[in-house]
């Protein structure tokens, strides 16, 4: 294993105060509730990454007889506003947790009382019927459902459900906010890396994502198969009790 601090982790330096890795039990199929900072990342000149946190995301998963329930609710941060999404998905018991059923809330808040985003909070809800997709906000549209597909947030419950096997891929489409459709997606397992962060050092497991229309994600799980990181160029998420902005 490698026990140099890769750029997912030192882009952070500066920011993990206080931090630890996570410890205890995590079981991927039974009940759990995960809270995650979101931090911006932006390039300045040079090759330095600065930005900073851009609000939280929570993740609550739970077996049920009817299907696996997951509740989601993401605040974005820009600026003066802040976009707070709240999703609850009924999904299939298999490796993909495919939705069958969604409702999603989307509201807008400015602190500056000049920046109109009154009559901008949406309700969308989707479900699967008939082999298609159907998705509803202002009116109803149908399309044909791929074959293997999930929606972006249940990464974060799907990912803790595959081995750590070398060799290990897994193929889907993705949807963005139940609508926006990323075809071609790919996850890899890409092996098990050493890291030294909060005074400790922990191995993890990464997983890399990449397909059309999405930046590539490096995924990074703990030996409990948990989402300790999830980063792309432009933002990740780091998992932790002091996730802001978000609240379940």
């Amino acid at each position: 294993m490698n026990a140099t601090l890769p750029r997912d982790w030192s882009v952070l330096a500066d920011r993990m105060a206080g931090w630890l890795p996570p410890e205890g039990p995590f079981a991927p199929a039974g009940a759990w509730k995960l809270s995650y900072e979101r931090h911006a990342l932006v390039p300045e000149p040079g090759g330095k990454t600065a930005g900073g946190q851009a609000g939280g995301l929570v993740i609550a998963y739970a077996p049920d007889a009817s299907g696996p329930r997951v509740h989601v609710t993401e605040a974005v941060v820009t600026g003066a506003t802040t976009v707070t999404t709240t999703a609850a998905y009924q999904c299939a018991a298999d490796q993909l947790l495919t939705p069958t059923r969604w409702d999603l809330d989307i509201r807008w808040e400015s602190r500056m009382p000049r920046v109109p985003v009154a009559g901008l909070d949406q309700k969308r809800s989707g479900r699967v019927e008939g082999g298609e997709i159907v998705c509803a906000a202002a009116k109803e549209r149908r399309r044909t459902a791929p074959r293997n597909w999930t929606a972006d947030w249940l990464l974060f419950a799907v990912l803790p459900r595959l081995p750590f096997a070398a060799g290990a891929t897994l193929d889907f489409d993705l949807f963005e906010e139940g609508e926006l459709h990323k075809p071609d997606q790919k996850l890899a397992y890409a092996g098990a890396h050493a890291v030294e962060v909060g005074g400790k050092n922990i191995q993890l497991h990464v997983f890399e994502q990449f397909g059309r229309g999405v930046t590539p994600t490096r995924w990074w799980l703990d030996a409990q198969h948990r989402v300790v990181l999830a980063a792309s160029e432009r933002r990740l998420y780091l998992l932790g009790p002091r996730a802001k902005g978000a609240t379940p």
